[in-house]
C-alpha cells in the first residue's frame, strides 16, 4: 500500500470522489421517492404515514454509512499524496468514527425529545473525544517537535530503545532508518522520553 504510485493514487482518489457523489445523489433521490410514495399512500390510508419516519431512518442509515466510509476514503487518498499509509489510515479511521457518531446523532436526535438528544450528543462527544485522543496527542507533539527542533532529518538519534537515522518527521510519527528496517515512533513518545542525538 505504501508503494502506490502517483497515477494509482490519483485514480483511487477520483474513484472514491465519484462514488461519494453517487451515494449522496442516490440518497437524495431515495428520500424524495419515499416522500412521494407515502404521499400517494396517505390518500388511501392515513395510518401508513406513521411508517414513513422508520423507512426514512433505515434508508438514511444505510446510505449514510456508505457516504461516511466513502468520504473517509476520499480523505485517505488525498492524504496519501503527502503521507505514508499508516498516518493516512489513522486519519481515515478517525473520520469514520466521527462520521458514524455524527450520523447516529443526526438520525436519532431528529426523532427524539430535546432532552434525549442532548444526552445523546454528550455521549457522542465523549466517544469522539476518546477516539481522537491519541491522534490529537501525536499531532500536537509533532507541532512541538517542529518548533523545538531537538533533531533534524539525517541526524542519528536514540530514543525509546530505538537507534537510527532520522529519515522524516511527519505530523504523527518520526521515521527512523535502522540497519534492518524503518521504525515509526509516535511523536508523543519522543516528547516524553530522553533523546540522544549523536554528533556527526
Amino acid at each position: 500500500m505504501s508503494s502506490t504510485t502517483q497515477p494509482e493514487l490519483k485514480r483511487m482518489f477520483r474513484n472514491s470522489l465519484i462514488a461519494l457523489v453517487v451515494y449522496i445523489v442516490i440518497l437524495v433521490i431515495a428520500l424524495a421517492l419515499i416522500k412521494f410514495v407515502f404521499s400517494l399512500i396517505s390518500t388511501i390510508s392515513l395510518s401508513a404515514l406513521s411508517y414513513e419516519v422508520y423507512v426514512n431512518i433505515l434508508v438514511t442509515l444505510f446510505f449514510g454509512v456508505l457516504i461516511v466510509f466513502k468520504f473517509a476514503d476520499v480523505v485517505y487518498w488525498n492524504l496519501r499524496f503527502k503521507l505514508p499509509h499508516p498516518e493516512a489510515a489513522s486519519v481515515r479511521s478517525v473520520f469514520r468514527i466521527i462520521g458514524l457518531v455524527a450520523l447516529l446523532v443526526a438520525v436519532v436526535g431528529s426523532n427524539v425529545s430535546p432532552t434525549a438528544a442532548a444526552a445523546l450528543g454528550g455521549f457522542a462527544g465523549l466517544v469522539v473525544g476518546f477516539a481522537t485522543q491519541q491522534v490529537l496527542a501525536q499531532a500536537i507533539a509533532g507541532v512541538f517537535i517542529s518548533i523545538a527542533r531537538p533533531f533534524r532529518a539525517t541526524d542519528k538519534i536514540a530514543v525509546a530503545g530505538q537507534e537510527g537515522v532520522v529519515e522524516d518527521i511527519t505530523s504523527l510519527y518520526t521515521i527512523l532508518e535502522t540497519e534492518k528496517s524503518h521504525v515509526l515512533i509516535p511523536n508523543s513518545m519522543l516528547i516524553s522520553n530522553v533523546i540522544t542525538r549523536y554528533k556527526s
